[in-house]
């Protein structure tokens, strides 16, 4: 079977409007949230850059918390900028800024924190992010990344799996789409220069109808219903490490878990 890739949507805004709806309802990207908070440790003067902001869900609640400092959301995605920009409830210290996540228009050593929330698996060219953020940050300053990751492969099948994985999703969000795992998240920060200073990887289970609520859960369905038909061998070993599903009649019954990493790199 032939699939086609497609661009990524979220320039599209009614992709933005109902992605922002979605997260809003996800309460594990809520738990997640207070995790960032935490592992941000501000004191509420800080400079603080969120790179590939979106619609600022993660940003607003952040900023919350900085009196005197700052929130800068910087994302190229034009129609996520909009969305984030009608929000009805309107935060003072959060800015948006159009612009690349790898060619950042920002000073060397401006900003005292910086985090990127579920997008490292978005970019093209994330060591050269890595080293863009590691310029704008003071040193002392900390790079906070929270990404879904995948398990580290043990033998060839789970490599198989784990490329099967990201077809699936490249054809919804383009060909830059990779999921890393925890210990490739490590080496992309320390080959840019950085000091891990914390590493925390929550594991959220899974008991229901349906995939609302489990960030880019209607993707993982994807994967399951294709690899079902094409790769028996592939099926299973996803079932093993990820999730099971059993259709019934119009709705699917999934059961599994899905870790996410929140890894803070420190510029010397």
């Amino acid at each position: 079977m032939k699939h086609e890739h497609r661009k990524s949507p979220f320039h599209d805004h009614e992709h933005a409007v109902e992605f922002d709806r979605r997260a809003a309802k996800s309460e594990i990207r809520a738990e997640l949230e207070k995790k960032l908070i935490d592992m941000l440790a501000l004191k509420g003067e800080e400079l603080v850059l969120d790179l590939a902001t979106g619609t600022g869900r993660f940003a607003r609640p952040v900023a919350k918390h900085i009196r005197g400092g700052r929130v800068i959301g910087i994302d190229q995605a034009l129609a996520m900028l909009r969305v984030g920009h009608e929000h009805e409830d309107p935060v003072p210290g959060y800015r948006q800024v159009a612009g690349e996540a790898g060619a950042l228009p920002f000073k060397d050593d401006t900003f005292d924190r910086a985090f990127v929330s579920f997008s490292l698996h978005h970019f093209g060219r994330p060591a050269l992010v890595a080293r863009e953020i590691l310029r704008v940050l003071r040193s002392g300053g900390q790079f906070i990344i929270l990404d879904p990751v995948l398990d580290e492969p043990r033998d060839s099948l789970d490599q198989r799996l784990e490329e099967r994985i990201n077809q699936v999703f490249r054809r919804t969000h383009g060909a830059d789409f990779r999921f890393h795992s925890a210990e490739g998240i490590h080496n992309l920060l320390t080959q840019a220069g950085f000091r891990i200073a914390r590493t925390d990887l929550p594991t959220y289970s899974f008991d229901q109808d349906g995939m609302e609520g489990i960030p880019t859960g209607r993707h993982w369905l994807e994967v399951a219903e294709e690899l079902e038909g094409e790769s028996p061998d592939l099926a299973e070993r996803l079932r093993e490490r990820y999730f099971r599903w059993e259709r019934k009649g119009e709705a699917v019954h999934v059961e599994g878990s899905f870790s996410y990493a929140l890894i803070c790199g420190e510029k010397p």
